[in-house]
């Protein structure tokens, strides 16, 4: 029969191996060596203010050493055994462990002390921040507004924020039981948290980037009013890149108000959804039109044929009926999502759980996504269109003399297709800078490259469309025909004034001369003047 020393040694060396392999799931160059920790009465080990129970470290019998897996650290507010009661540790009978979620919902079976270290102590918050009670944020009564994350950060909800949720990392908060008494005296625990929180409103770009927005807006409005002012320009392309400005002009203003509401404080959720949905219909239509800038000079110089008004009409017609009603469609699928009462995941907008506009996946999926999608089909046209150039040089010899009218178009058209390309250029690289930004929301520095290059877009699409000598020189022309017009229309209501007087001066010469013929003839005839007159 086994003894009991021998049994403890069996027990002992099954642990032992379970923990080894335990151990052995590690990367060999991450696991810690907490030899120099202390070792608690319970068997739990403190090395470099982190805990590690006696179940999470393996100790080496022939060599002593004891060693660990690294984990998480997150913060606990009293020891083990202990909870928090009015700035204070107090021993508790109650178990400590917090459930934990993932992006969005509950991990079922997964618990805190299994996913995580543990470092004892409050939190100390430096100014301006401000330790405060998580569960009491906004609140007149406890409430279970936060959730520990998977990934250690702890997720707050606000009842009166924008957006509506605050994330603290592991270091600027701490969990644990807190004790509290109710009103008739009884004492209860409740799993809660400390976390720093700044006392004054957090500092916001907002007001840099509705001024470049507005700024950008302006030189868009330019660029359009250039455009629809002179005739030469109201041609298809014209109409065209008018559509896009004015699309991008509506996504641009309404951000910038969406930013100087934010800014003042004066907006709700409803109003951020709202034009959430309009801005996000207004980009995308944006961006199909610029679809059609590429199609369209494609379509060109494939030589389809003619390009009559009426055609033009119905060209231009089937355009818009594309680029406005895909984002149409687009905009109703979003909202009907936003809007489906289904639980919260990744593939869905989730607008008002993240404050106003599409945010992180969200906006990488639903706005980013169809805009990848057009950026290619943008490219494939561009290259067709370079291909179809480079086949009509080489075979049309008729190109090469500079007096062929059908040279004169096809440079003509040249020159557009080097517009649009500088134009796709210039919103590329502004897409790329937003992607950017959603990829990594945290990087506060990269707003100010996108912001300052918002402004370059208006400026720059006005220097690509305006700043040319032959606008200019159409512009020069418009306003010397105007000048002339005006110049003449004044002349000739001159004229006009004039009219009345001297027909008037002519009637009255003309019935001198017929009084002075018939009083003539009468007094031939032996009638005398008087009775001449009276017969008049």
């Amino acid at each position: 029969m086994l003894t009991a020393t021998k049994m403890f040694m069996i027990v002992f060396t099954l642990l032992s191996i379970i923990k080894s392999v335990t151990l052995s799931a590690c990367d060999e160059q991450e696991i810690l060596d907490i030899s120099d920790g202390e070792l608690l009465p319970n068997g739990d080990v403190v090395f470099d203010g982190v805990v590690y129970e006696n179940r999470d470290y393996f100790i080496n019998n022939v060599t002593g050493i004891k060693t660990a897996c690294p984990k998480l650290v997150i913060n606990k507010c009293c020891p083990f055994g202990t909870g928090y009661k009015t700035r204070q540790c107090v021993n508790i009978t109650d178990s400590f462990d917090a459930p934990v979620w993932d992006r969005y919902k509950l991990i079922e079976g997964a618990r805190a002390r299994e996913m995580f270290r543990f470092r004892i102590g409050k939190i100390n918050c430096t100014r301006p921040y401000a330790r405060v009670l998580v569960s009491q944020i906004g609140q007149l009564d406890w409430s279970d507004n936060w959730h520990l994350k998977s990934d250690g950060k702890l997720f707050v909800e606000l009842d009166s924020s924008i957006p509506p949720w605050t994330v603290q990392p592991p270091d600027k908060y701490c969990i644990d039981t807190f004790v509290y008494e109710d009103q008739d005296g009884k004492t209860h625990t409740r799993l809660d948290a400390l976390a720093c929180f700044l006392d004054e409103t957090p500092p916001n770009h907002f007001e840099v980037r509705s001024t470049c927005m507005l700024l950008s807006c302006a030189f868009i409005l330019i660029t359009v009013a250039v455009y629809a002012w002179l005739p030469e320009l109201r041609n298809m392309h014209g109409r065209v890149l008018m559509a896009y400005l004015l699309c991008l002009f509506v996504g641009f203003i309404l951000m910038a108000s969406m930013q100087i509401m934010l800014t003042i404080d004066n907006i709700t959720p409803h109003i951020c959804v709202v034009l959430t949905i309009v801005i996000y219909f207004a980009l995308e239509s944006a961006f199909f039109w610029l679809n059609v800038m590429s199609f369209d000079i494609w379509w060109t110089f494939s030589g389809k044929g003619g390009m009559t008004s009426k055609k033009m009409s119905k060209r231009f017609c089937a355009y818009s009926l594309y680029a406005f009603g895909v984002p149409t469609i687009l905009t109703i699928i979003l909202t009907s999502l936003e809007f489906s009462g289904l639980p919260p995941h990744p593939l869905l907008p989730m607008v008002r759980y993240q404050g106003c506009f599409l945010f992180g996946r969200s906006k990488l999926l639903y706005l980013y996504g169809p805009m990848f999608f057009l950026c290619l089909a943008n490219i494939v046209f561009f290259i067709m269109t370079a291909l179809r150039i480079a086949r009509i040089k080489h075979e049309t010899e008729m190109l090469k003399s500079k007096e062929s009218a059908m040279h004169d178009q096809h440079r003509k058209d040249k020159q557009r297709l080097l517009l649009y390309l500088k134009l796709f250029t210039v919103m590329g690289i502004n897409w790329i800078l937003e992607v950017i930004s959603a990829l990594y929301p945290d990087a506060d520095y990269i707003w100010c490259f996108t912001d300052v290059y918002n402004v370059l877009i208006g400026v720059t699409i006005f220097i690509i469309f305006v700043c040319k000598r032959k606008i200019f020189r159409l512009i020069k022309k418009r306003i010397k025909e105007n000048f002339t017009n005006s110049k003449n229309n004044s002349e000739e209501l001159k004229y006009k004034r004039t009219i009345p007087t001297r027909l008037c001066e002519d009637s009255q010469h003309q019935r001198g001369s017929v009084e002075t013929i018939r009083t003539t003839i009468g007094m031939e005839n032996g009638v005398t003047a008087e009775a001449n007159t009276t017969i008049l």
